[in-house]
């Protein structure tokens, strides 16, 4: 099932939405596999149980953020009632606008990176300090007015940057935002066109940089050079038609450029330890 954003449900096109899991039971917490195109962030303040994004499952409770990127399959698992909390999602165009930098979400460790975790545990302090800023969202929304837009994307910022800020400590990374031009502009292309582009050739060329530049770029920035990263996230994007869809496995190792199915096999087994077929078998609901 596929989900798509609702511009224009307060009556005035606004591409940001907020509101309680408990009051839309349908859209959140069904069971069905669901896939959607714009960015979602779930703050779970009451229940427990499992998530399932692509293939990583994410065990929640109070205090979790579940950080889910446009483009994926989501699905709740399980679900151990009463269960609420808050939903906050957004179109990319809605905060990139706000500071005209289109890569401005590719900035933040948590919405693009290739591996898991998709999740974050924060105190509840913390918890207890974006419990207000959501509801300052909501309130705004309530009574739209002019100015609101620029209102509602600045506590966007706000919570963006506190949720990277936590994620990066909890998860060891590098205390600052992505900066670099160049790093920020592959996870773009990267993003949006893993599926057509899977040569390094293809992005050095896109990007107008060499190949040598490319990687020496991209190791400072992620510690791997450019072919892992496209490796990695092919294997996702993969993984993905494994899972939700009915497609033969040659049909998808064509559909991603593999010449032979023998070739996509290999590929995907070097990868993950496991051949399509396995994995499908294994993974699958």
């Amino acid at each position: 099932m596929k989900l798509s954003f609702q511009r224009n449900k307060y009556g005035k096109v606004l591409s940001l939405d907020c509101g309680l899991i408990s009051q839309t039971p349908k859209f959140v917490t069904h069971d069905r596999p669901y896939f959607i195109t714009f960015h979602e962030i779930l703050f779970i303040t009451q229940g427990s149980g499992t998530f399932r994004l692509d293939d990583e499952k994410i065990p929640f409770q109070r205090g979790t953020l579940l950080l889910l990127p446009q483009n994926r399959w989501r699905q709740w698992v399980e679900v151990k009632a009463p269960m609420d909390g808050y939903f906050l999602i957004f179109e990319e165009e809605f905060i990139s606008t706000f500071f005209n930098d289109a890569l401005f979400l590719y900035r933040f460790h948590y919405f693009y990176q290739t591996t898991p975790p998709s999740w974050l545990q924060v105190e509840e302090t913390d918890l207890i300090a974006m419990m207000a800023k959501l509801e300052e969202i909501r309130v705004e929304i309530k009574g739209l007015r002019n100015d609101s837009h620029h209102l509602l994307r600045a506590i966007l910022y706000y919570l963006l940057i506190q949720i990277n800020r936590r994620y990066e400590s909890r998860h060891h990374l590098r205390d600052e935002l992505f900066q670099d031009w160049l790093t920020l502009r592959f996870r773009k292309l990267l993003e949006h066109n893993i599926r057509t582009m899977q040569k390094v050739s293809d992005y050095a060329q896109r990007l107008n940089v060499s190949r040598s530049h490319l990687n020496k770029t991209l190791n400072a920035s992620f510690g791997k050079p450019c072919k892992d990263l496209i490796k990695e996230r092919l294997v996702v994007e993969i993984k993905k038609e494994l899972l939700y869809s009915d497609r033969s496995i040659a049909e998808i190792g064509y559909d991603f450029n593999f010449s032979e199915p023998g070739n996509f096999i290999r590929f995907f087994k070097g990868m993950t330890g496991q051949t399509p077929k396995a994995y499908r078998r294994l993974n699958s609901n």
